[in-house]
Parts: C-alpha cells; structure tokens; sequence
C-alpha cells in the first residue's frame, strides 16, 4: 500500500511541474491578423462619427472612429 500513495505523490509531483514548465515555456500566443469588416448604420451614413458631408475627408481607422478615439 505505501508503494503505490508514494507512486501517486511522484507522479502528481512530476505532473505539477510540466503543467507549470508548459505554462511558462509553451507558446499558446495566438496568431494575429488585422480584419476589417465594414458596416453600414441603420441610417445609412457607413462611417460612424462622421456626418455625411465630410465623410470623405475622415482620418483615422475605421475602429477609433467607432470606438470614439
């Protein structure tokens, strides 16, 4: 019986430890890529923030002019 909760006890150990080194040396950052999507308003200006006289003329991306930035 001591044989096998000391088997038990070294292999949760050594399981601990590889979550632990997977979750420091792994790489899980994803991979990023920019994606746009355009969107038309119910009232049918397509950029939001801007009125349509000067939509034309907006800088900035199109998130900072829907996000307010």
């Amino acid at each position: 019986m001591g044989r096998i909760f000391k088997l038990i006890v070294i292999l949760l150990v050594l399981g601990a430890i590889g979550v632990i080194g997977f979750a420091y040396l792994g790489d899980m950052s994803p991979d990023s890529q920019e994606q746009r999507i355009e969107v038309t308003l119910p009232d049918g200006s397509g950029m939001a923030g801007t009125s349509n006289s000067d939509a034309g003329t907006a800088t900035g991306t199109d998130s900072e002019a829907a996000s307010g930035n």
